[in-house]
């Protein structure tokens, strides 16, 4: 497909990442930074359907308390990304989903529930986002992707 400003935009990988890792992690960290806050607020609303889920269908108040907080905690992390505070939504985003992870990845071993299953992969790929950017805004790398007109 032509461009009218002049060839076919080309993603690129910038000079600076030198390991395999850093290659990696690129495309993650460029679509983070793209979508920022909005996979947060995706994950709060996901956290507060599972909390009414389990308190609602599994008659589980615990679980229920425990993905609520999980889901504030969410929606605090994408409102500190808003408010200029990206490292520390990047942080408390890591934190929650490592602890979903924590709580949802035993329980859909155990019993194989749906609500436990897609809440621990959501909660894992949103900790492999999160680690990317929180170690992003500490050491600038890795670098992001940019597009190269041809």
């Amino acid at each position: 497909m032509a461009n009218p400003s002049g060839g076919t935009p080309k993603m690129t990988m910038p000079q600076g990442n030198d390991n395999v890792l850093e290659k990696a992690a690129a495309p993650i960290a460029t679509v983070a930074s793209h979508s920022d806050p909005w996979p947060h607020y995706l994950m709060s609303g996901a956290c507060g359907a599972s909390a009414a889920y389990a308190y609602g269908s599994l008659n589980n108040p615990r679980m229920a308390a425990i993905k609520a907080g999980l889901g504030l905690a969410y929606l605090w992390a994408g409102r500190q990304l808003v408010t200029g505070n990206p490292q520390l939504g990047y942080d408390v985003g890591s934190i929650t989903s490592l602890a979903l992870v924590g709580v949802a990845g035993p329980r859909a071993r155990a019993t194989s529930e749906m609500s436990s299953v897609a809440m621990a992969a959501l909660g894992g790929i949103s900790s492999v986002s999160n680690v990317i950017k929180s170690y992003q805004m500490r050491t600038g790398k890795p670098k992001e992707m940019g597009y190269e007109r041809s």
